[in-house]
């Protein structure tokens, strides 16, 4: 079974994505983790980013799998290594070149060819997972997302937090990156709580 959830950012995509493959019993994949592995590879081997070939040849030889929430990198343990600053830093930077974003599509499409999961992501829909068995599109008023973001992280202010989202919105929905499905399950998340959502989900889920 490929569950496929899409949307824009602050929508609870991950969240959902991992109590549904936790209650289905199924691989949860994380596309992000996807990019902090190579990155993780690329620094821990010394690879020469600007030599982007033999970059990608060297890549193309290391397996990414996914066990819960904790993320293995050639059999090895990496859930604490690709959370590090560095690791944030460098896989959103490297995460722009195409012939990496081409390798992680790749990777996701290779992945769940293999495995029954729940994969979330902005093209997952489209370009990953077009044969889904479920998909699904989420999405709320921007207010409201601007409103999750700072409760949960009251750090920033509220303005800056609110153009921060606008810049991203823009990128995603101006950019290649983002394509709404035209086949998919929409639910406004507006007014919902994540186990409202998570319910609804299910509830058609199991309707099939």
């Amino acid at each position: 079974m490929i569950i496929a959830i899409d949307g824009l950012g602050v929508n609870g995509k991950s969240t959902l994505a991992k109590m549904l493959a936790n209650y289905l019993n199924l691989k949860y994949l994380n596309t992000g983790s996807i990019y902090r592995c190579i990155a993780l590879e690329i620094i821990n081997k010394n690879l020469n980013i600007h030599s982007i070939e033999k970059v990608i040849e060297h890549l193309k030889h290391i397996t990414i799998d996914f066990e819960g929430e904790n993320v293995f990198l050639d059999g090895i343990d990496v859930t604490k290594q690709i959370r590090t600053e560095i690791i944030s830093v460098k896989s959103t930077e490297w995460a722009t070149i195409p012939a990496i974003k081409e390798l992680v599509r790749k990777i996701q499409k290779e992945y769940i060819n293999q495995n029954d999961v729940v994969i979330e992501g902005r093209d997952i829909c489209t370009r990953i997972a077009p044969n889904a068995d479920f998909k699904f599109y989420l999405y709320s008023n921007f207010e409201t997302r601007v409103t999750r973001l700072y409760n949960s992280n009251k750090s920033e202010d509220i303005d800056t937090i609110r153009n921060n989202l606008i810049i991203r919105d823009k990128i995603d929905t101006e950019g290649k990156n983002f394509i709404k499905p035209k086949d998919a399950i929409e639910i406004d998340t507006t007014n919902l709580s994540i186990n409202d959502v998570y319910n609804i989900m299910l509830e058609k889920i199991n309707n099939k």
